[in-house]
């Protein structure tokens, strides 16, 4: 069961919460939506506003979700489903149904979706998208390290943090 909190009662490392246990990106509606597994982002503060940063390749799935809503998700699961994390980053909701994953149970929240195996859930409203460039970069060799297909680029979106949600 998830409840929703304010957010300066949450305390969490936003480091090891993206980069160690990873999350999911969530988006679209009742109808269609798609999520994908994210260890790139950032949470803080821009535009006096509480914010997530996620990153999106140009060939993924859920890219066209996010650039067709208003809302994202950004859904921490419980500690033991990285199975189902691994599958859900690596499977395209084109391949699979992302709806009925085995063990996790999708739920309605106000403005997106979670599953009830969730430990953290950030409902945000999207504020800033951005394709990424190469002229942007500036360490010399940052764009060809993390881009072998220049065509395949992350488009970058910033969102308000709206809603959280904890388990209970």
């Amino acid at each position: 069961m998830l409840k929703k909190i304010d957010l300066k009662d949450l305390s969490i490392n936003p480091f090891t919460l993206l980069n160690t246990d990873w999350a999911l990106l969530m988006a679209g509606d009742k109808n269609s939506f798609n999520s994908m597994t994210v260890s790139w982002g950032g949470m803080g503060v821009l535009w006096r506003k509480n914010v997530t940063t996620v990153y999106v390749r140009q060939s993924r799935y859920t890219k066209e979700f996010m650039d067709n809503s208003d809302f994202y998700t950004l859904t921490f699961l419980k500690d033991d489903f990285k199975e189902q994390l691994s599958l859900l980053g690596t499977k395209s909701g084109r391949d699979i149904d992302k709806m009925n994953v085995e063990g996790l149970n999708l739920i309605d929240i106000e403005n997106g979706f979670a599953y009830e195996e969730s430990k953290l859930v950030f409902v945000c409203k999207k504020l800033f998208k951005n394709d990424l460039k190469e002229s942007q970069f500036l360490v010399d060799n940052l764009f060809n390290e993390c881009y072998s297909d220049p065509e395949d680029i992350h488009t970058m979106y910033v969102g308000e943090i709206v809603d959280c949600y904890i388990s209970e």
